[in-house]
């Protein structure tokens, strides 16, 4: 057994403990929380660490197999010009892609995530994932306007699909986007998913977007048309996402990723159960150099969790990283706010609530150390940095 405590711990589920004590089994289940009265206690065995504790964060959108892009895109492309970097400059020998996802696991990892729901279009991350630390979801990608496409690109998903079940990871298959993904790919999708736990897709996450799907025009639109993609593939449903999602996967619970350009206090049905709404800040600001209305979202009652897309758009995979970001951005939203959405909210998302995302007894959410906070204002500071412990 070990025992942990800190100045701070912050459970998550509970309010935080000052010196309060965890102690957890040797393969980090925890399994006693000791509240001390706000005193520190000197026991045998005892690690005590400056600063505060939390549990290991929950990454709820990444791109595992995007990491060997890092730092070959400019910044503030806008989504047309990063979409079409990326189809440009993805492909890559398999063993350098592979390379940069283990480096990738490791590195979120080391920033104190346990929990990741990781974009997949090919197997190349299987045995990464079959040996990591870190608990994943894995969403297998679909895409394709064209008529043509659709039934070629659903079999070699559900191919995919097929090697991660085999090897016991959790996995669903999911739409890229509601401007990629053509009608006949979604009845495709719709007669597969009908008993699906969660699907993902990214929403909402510039004008271009907003443009292409309202009207068919705009910057996506004659890019879209120069590859030679039909845009009359595209339903009329998809500017309009509970229609789209109602129509073809009305079941599973909804992901919705980035989010830039919606209005939270706006939405329709924010009550409807089993919606998550993935905030990539980070990225947003790689991309369109623009932040989704955080604050809205703060007081919209939705449920928020926090992702980092991937190397392509960030500089770095660290939930710590978008927390601080947020905060340096907006004001008015208190740490423990920002904790739960990188922490609990992802854990729900993903199916994963029951073992990651609070510090709770029979829990196994792994330990993260902060040594540096800003106790007067109660937050992170830019030198706020996590220390894993378990």
């Amino acid at each position: 057994m070990r025992k942990f405590s800190a100045h701070r711990i912050y459970p998550v589920n509970s309010p935080p403990i000052s010196f309060g004590i965890v102690e957890t089994s040797d393969d980090g289940t925890i399994l006693n929380i000791r509240d001390t009265g706000r005193k520190p206690v000197e026991e045998a065995g005892l690690e005590f660490y400056s600063g505060i504790i939390t549990p290991g964060f929950v990454n709820a959108h990444v791109h595992l197999e995007l990491s060997h892009l890092k730092g070959l895109i400019p910044e503030q492309t806008g989504i047309s010009g990063f979409v079409s970097a990326v189809s440009k400059i993805r492909p890559a020998d398999s063993e350098k892609i592979r390379r940069s996802a283990i480096q990738a696991d490791r590195i979120m990892y080391r920033n104190g995530i346990s929990g990741a729901g990781d974009i997949s279009n090919t197997d190349t991350s299987l045995k990464i994932k079959q040996c990591s630390q870190i608990r994943y979801h894995t969403f297998i990608e679909v895409f394709g306007l064209n008529s043509g496409v659709a039934a070629e690109r659903f079999s070699q998903a559900l191919k995919i699909q097929k090697l991660f079940n085999e090897a016991g990871l959790s996995c669903t298959l999911s739409p890229h986007a509601p401007y990629s993904v053509g009608t006949d790919l979604w009845e495709l999708l719709a007669r597969q998913n009908s008993e699906s736990r969660r699907i993902t897709i990214h929403h909402d996450e510039s004008p271009a977007e907003r443009d292409l799907l309202e009207d068919r025009r705009g910057e996506m639109a004659d890019s879209f048309t120069a590859a030679g993609f039909d845009l009359t593939r595209i339903p009329d449903e998809a500017g309009h996402f509970y229609a789209l999602l109602g129509k073809y996967l009305p079941d599973p619970d909804w992901i919705l990723v980035h989010n830039t350009m919606t209005d939270p206090l706006k939405v329709p049905y924010p009550s409807k159960p089993g919606i998550y709404w993935v905030l990539c800040p980070r990225s947003n600001q790689y991309i369109e150099n623009r932040l989704p209305d955080i604050n809205a979202f703060a007081a919209s009652g939705l449920t928020i969790c926090l992702g980092t897309d991937s190397l392509a758009s960030n500089h770095s995979l660290s939930v710590l990283d978008e927390m601080k970001s947020v905060q340096a951005a907006v004001s008015g939203i208190s740490f423990e706010t920002l904790l739960q959405w990188g922490t609990i909210n992802g854990a729900r998302a993903l199916g994963m609530e029951k073992i990651l995302g609070t510090i709770e007894t029979g829990k196994k959410p792994g330990l993260v150390h902060i040594p540096v906070f800003d106790w007067t204002h109660e937050c992170l500071t830019e030198n706020s940095q996590p220390n894993r412990l378990i």
